[in-house]
């Protein structure tokens, strides 16, 4: 079981995905927070489950390159490229969808299939869950 000392996640054991849903600004910190979730399924041993994250409710964007850079590199320390996860990113506005295709672009190499869109349908499709079990499972 996980715990989020954000109250940003939660884990459905019964789907096997970890669920974000960060809010306010997107620093440093926070991407670290939601891509190596280092407080929650590190320490429970969930390094290799699929996940969504919700960014709808961020609000700003304060991450460059060399950060979302070094973010991936910690990350890649933690996956098993052979066992690749799918991390799916519901984005609400252009500047999320181009953060997170950078971030998809420095860390598919490390086992980790990254999925960007403003469509909840489309990423629920890509996890294998209806869109209702990501919008109920949720932490508010």
């Amino acid at each position: 079981m996980i715990h989020c000392p954000f109250n940003f996640g939660a884990y459905l054991e019964d789907y096997k995905i970890l669920l974000c849903h960060p809010k306010g600004e997107l620093t440093t910190d926070r991407m670290s927070d939601i891509a190596v979730c280092r407080d929650c399924i590190q320490k429970a041993g969930l390094t290799q489950v699929n996940r969504f994250h919700n960014l709808t409710d961020i609000k700003a964007v304060n991450i460059g390159f060399d950060e979302v850079y070094k973010v991936c590199d910690v990350e890649s320390k933690y996956r098993d490229p052979s066992k690749p996860i799918n991390a799916c990113y519901l984005v609400p506005n252009p500047l999320l969808f181009g953060t997170m295709r950078m971030y998809q672009t420095l860390i598919e190499s490390c086992g980790v299939e990254v999925h960007v869109s403003y469509d909840i349908n489309q990423l629920s499709s890509i996890l294998g869950v209806k869109n209702s079990v990501l919008v109920s499972g949720q932490v508010a």
